[in-house]
């Protein structure tokens, strides 16, 4: 069954609607949970990077990253007081492939970028792939010769944590700003992530998958 037909079975397919913002009483943006949406102007975003960046080496990596991870939850948690509210189950008690189908549609949704997300070696080596096109980090930072999307990062881990009920990490392992195709992210265990942590940037992403399924 495609994804988007099973979250038609569910009962959920409103949740991805093609037009995905409302207003609500009091004229604000809002998404299909209710939560409001706030749009801004791409330079902020490079206002932003240029000042964590100037003040202190890696500030931008990780306030970014922590800030994407208490997104990723609150955009988990929101789904589930949704479902909740419509009588459904929570994500937790979805099938797999609608979590992710509702996640894919949050990024598109939201202007983040066309995320796809891979369970090839899910099963047999507890790794889950996140491939992204389009990052809007990557094109609005296009001076930047680095890592750019470690809020995406934080908004993958924050997400998958809260519904699988695991401690997970989750890096980017290559990253269109340095020349690769698309910009790849890995989840797994912490303590596997930390194995490959100082390669990355130094090795492909296929490289460093390999590591992670010895």
């Amino acid at each position: 069954m495609a994804t988007d037909d099973m979250l038609a079975s569910l009962g959920i397919d409103h949740l991805i609607a093609a037009d995905p913002f409302g207003r609500d009483e009091e004229g604000r943006l809002v998404d299909p949970t209710g939560a409001r949406v706030v749009l801004a102007a791409a330079e902020s975003t490079r206002g932003f990077h240029r000042v964590l960046t100037t003040e202190e080496t890696g500030a931008w990596s990780a306030a970014m990253k922590a800030g994407g991870h208490g997104c990723g939850q609150k955009i988990a948690a929101r789904l589930d007081a949704t479902l909740t509210g419509m009588d459904k189950p929570v994500l937790s008690a979805l099938p797999l492939e609608a979590c992710l189908t509702l996640l894919e549609h949050h990024f598109a949704a939201h202007g983040w970028g066309v995320l796809k997300l891979d369970l090839a070696d899910a099963a047999e080596h507890g790794i889950v792939v996140a491939r992204l096109e389009h990052s809007y980090f990557v094109e609005t930072l296009a001076d930047v010769d680095d890592f750019v999307d470690p809020v995406l990062a934080g908004i993958l881990q924050g997400f998958f944590e809260h519904f699988s009920g695991q401690s997970l990490g989750c890096e980017e392992i290559a990253c269109a700003r340095r020349g690769a195709a698309h910009c790849t992210f890995v989840l797994t265990a912490p303590e596997r992530l930390a194995t490959i942590t100082p390669l990355i940037g130094r090795e492909s992403a296929d490289a460093l998958l390999a590591r992670l399924r010895q």
